[in-house]
């Protein structure tokens, strides 16, 4: 019995000597025992632990996402075997953080989690960097799964864990990239903040999300017309396809459903394009069911200057589904030239903003586009006026399909507005200097 005790101890010592513990969250990296992390790639990934280039005392991931990987390309941590106790989730808790240095902001990395002797128990989510060439941490919600994947079943136990960079593209197509990650961890603690309607890009501590996908990239940035202000910045690159656009909110879209109901089926965005004509789609679907979406489309009228777009749902695209109020739409995706590739185009840079449902009516934010001018009120009934440290040449009046109804030449302090019908408008003012100034208005 002793020699048996003893030969146990023994090939215990031998066993923790020669590998090290047991691999368990946290995942920090700073066990130098061989292999102890048992990194292991898959699709067209290439990964080792190295010393963090921004901080020489610690140790990270480094994961390079090849020009050959493919969508799903991805890192185990682990190996075959994955962590020795499973991952503690019950009803509550169902939070993993991951801290991410990612190439660029708006990147989709999805985590997965599944049975170490079972790999058909699985449960997948996803988080979106927020900032480029930076140390971001994380937080991945496994309660809200991944659209087509299974959700968390606490019944299961999930002791194995695989990161997925750029989750969605391939090298191919976003070039080969270099992504390090660190601190992998259960985290007991609150979500970060939902996503919802209405979406201003104010909230800092919020991650909205933006996912980009068919060659568009999207940031978060300073308003260039007005620096107190932060807008989406989102460039259809020379390589877009046709249906290249951006997602706000990623894969769990917003907290609340769009809140439509017969006779309420409008949407607005502020958008600034470098030209006008250009169609703008703006789609919505079940964040857990892409089959349920329905899509629409207004035209910009302005080029290189704000103006509000308004979507009504109930006059869906041609070819798509139309809207149905006994469904539930989560998630806004939206489409600068929709229909034209990139390479037709050009590589083009589209800003937008204050995506609202029903129409957008904030006069203080959206009439005061610089400190040049303003109009009031705001609705207007007879007469709309116009505040202005600058002189003007002409004002021109468009109906929210982007036709021009009204122009006026020699505008002094107000136009006449009495004979449009009540609705909204979009005004454009130009000075004698040529210099354009855009605004909303209600007519009542």
């Amino acid at each position: 019995m002793k020699k048996q005790l003893l030969f146990a101890s023994l090939s215990m010592f031998i066993s923790a000597f020669c590998f090290g513990q047991a691999l368990n969250l946290p995942v920090t990296f700073e066990n130098t025992t061989p292999n102890y992390y048992a990194l292991t790639d898959f699709g067209g990934t290439a990964s080792e632990i190295i010393v963090d280039p921004t901080n020489s005392a610690n140790h990270v991931a480094k994961t390079i996402k090849t020009a050959t990987a493919e969508t799903w390309a991805g890192t185990t941590v682990g190996g075959t075997v994955g962590f020795a106790t499973p991952v503690p989730f019950a009803p509550g808790s169902t939070l993993m953080r991951v801290r991410v240095w990612s190439p660029t902001s708006g990147t989709p990395i999805r985590l997965k989690v599944e049975a170490a002797n079972d790999p058909t128990i699985s449960v997948e989510t996803e988080a979106v960097t927020t900032v480029a060439s930076a140390w971001d941490t994380l937080i991945f919600n496994f309660s809200n799964q991944a659209a087509g994947t299974a959700p968390i079943n606490f019944a299961n136990s999930y002791n194995k864990a695989s990161i997925f960079f750029n989750f969605g593209t391939t090298g191919a197509i976003a070039g080969e990239k270099t992504y390090y990650w660190d601190d992998m961890e259960f985290y007991v603690g609150p979500p970060p903040p939902a996503v919802n309607l209405p979406v201003t890009f104010e909230n800092a501590t919020l991650n909205y999300g933006l996912t980009d996908f068919g060659g568009t990239v999207s940031e978060i940035t300073i308003d260039p017309a007005n620096p107190t202000n932060h807008v989406a910045k989102t460039i259809k690159t020379a390589t877009a396809e046709t249906w290249a656009g951006t997602t706000v909110g990623g894969t769990a879209g917003f907290a609340n459903p769009v809140p439509f109901a017969a006779g309420s089926t409008k949407m607005s965005v502020r958008v600034w394009s470098p030209t006008s004509g250009t169609p703008v789609r703006l789609k919505v679907e079940a964040s857990n069911d892409p089959t349920i979406s329905v899509e629409t489309e207004a035209n910009t009228t302005l080029a290189s200057a704000w103006q509000i777009l308004v979507f009504d749902f109930s006059n869906q695209a041609p070819g798509t589904a139309p809207l149905n109020l006994a469904k539930s739409y989560n998630k806004a995706s939206i489409f600068f030239n929709f229909g034209t590739t990139g390479a037709i185009a050009g590589e083009k840079t589209y800003y937008w903003d204050d995506m609202y449902f029903g129409v957008y009516t904030d006069v203080n934010n959206l009439n005061a586009l610089n400190n040049n001018v303003s109009v009031y009120p705001n609705p207007a009934e007879n007469n709309l006026y116009i505040r202005s440290n600058t002189t003007l040449s002409k004002v021109a009046v468009y109906n929210v399909l982007g036709a021009r109804v009204k122009e006026y030449g020699n505008v002094a302090q107000s136009v006449n507005v009495s004979d449009l019908a009540t609705g909204v408008y979009n005004i454009k003012i130009t000075d004698t200097n040529g210099k354009t100034f855009t605004s909303m208005f209600m007519k009542k």
